[in-house]
């Protein structure tokens, strides 16, 4: 395979194979890097994108994800919070926006929230979109096409619902609910007219093909923004005894998720302190935004961190609008 012809034919449109994917993992590492560079340059040319999330309800989650802390069925330490108040919300997305943050998320636990816990969200997402210059982002489980039709009207203008990982190895990471009823919700998400975001997990266990098919599976469901974790290990969970990811593999997979989703932003989100020595040199491989700031249970790197780091390599911080 010839990674020079195969980046001008995906610019040119073109859609790779699972086959051409599975082939495109194994190829040199520096050759990979310069493909997927060039692919990112001609799509983004060196913007990056900064978001932030707010834990609004922490804990005691009814799902059995084997990576979560916050699933009720694991002796974690996290600890239960009710949802945060509307002016808790916009202090967390003022701080932000003087900060330089372009989009902040809400990030419930559970399948779904209350209809009065969403109306909440909708008078903060009204508030902060109506004062300030940040993007209201949601990650609020499985809810239904009203809802995100009114979280629209109040301002939310992004909608994100992780698959986790392929469609073969889900139900080894969850049985509680199934990745159809994930891609359901996108997809009502989407006709209420929001953009998408999902994306994976590395380090759960899975195979480089089911890598290539989640990939695949982001792809057909046309998302607008792919955030790639890494497996933040947590005592008392499933997974708390599974190695860390190598870097050539983080390096490879993100390489691969450019090839198959060549105008898709690509996120460093979970896992931002396991990859730090090297999370700069991933600009080379297809990443061009990332979660700021701590994550939902676990520490992250600061707005400031992020900001020097994406300034010293030449950079250009800027709200990433999605590409038709």
């Amino acid at each position: 395979m010839q990674l020079k012809d195969l980046a001008d034919k995906i610019i040119d449109g073109y859609e790779i194979t699972k086959e051409e994917a599975l082939e495109l993992y194994d190829a040199p590492l520096e050759e990979l890097k310069e493909s997927a560079s060039k692919i990112t340059s001609h799509f983004f040319k060196e913007a990056i994108e900064l978001c932030c999330i707010s834990n609004g309800k922490c804990g005691k989650c009814s799902e059995n994800c084997k990576f979560c802390s916050q699933s009720r069925y694991y002796n974690t330490e996290i600890q239960q919070s009710v949802l945060k108040s509307v002016d808790e919300f916009f202090k967390e997305a003022q701080a932000n926006d003087k900060r330089g943050v372009h989009r902040f998320s809400i990030v419930t636990a559970g399948v779904r929230l209350s209809k009065a816990e969403l109306k909440t969200i909708a008078q903060a997402y009204k508030k902060i979109s109506s004062e300030l210059k940040i993007s209201c982002c949601g990650s609020l489980g499985l809810l239904d096409y009203d809802d995100f039709v009114m979280l629209k009207e109040s301002g939310l203008k992004r909608y994100h619902n992780n698959l986790e990982t392929s469609p073969n190895f889900f139900k080894e990471i969850c049985t509680t609910h199934t990745m159809k009823q994930k891609e359901d919700t996108i997809a009502l998400a989407k006709k209420a007219g929001l953009e998408i975001c999902s994306g994976c997990i590395l380090g759960m266990g899975e195979s480089v093909e089911d890598r290539v098919d989640i990939a695949l599976e982001l792809r057909k469901l046309q998302v607008d923004s792919t955030p790639i974790n890494i497996l933040n290990p947590i005592k008392g969970t499933p997974l708390e005894n599974r190695p860390t990811v190598h870097p050539d593999e983080v390096r490879r997979t993100i390489a691969l998720f450019r090839h198959v989703l060549p105008k898709t932003v690509l996120r460093l989100a979970g896992g931002r302190l396991i990859i730090q020595k090297y999370f700069t040199d991933l600009y080379k491989y297809g990443i061009n935004a990332e979660i700021t700031g701590d994550m939902l249970t676990t520490a992250g790197l600061t707005v400031a961190d992020d900001i020097s780091a994406a300034i010293s390599n030449q950079k250009i911080l800027t709200k990433i609008e999605p590409i038709k």
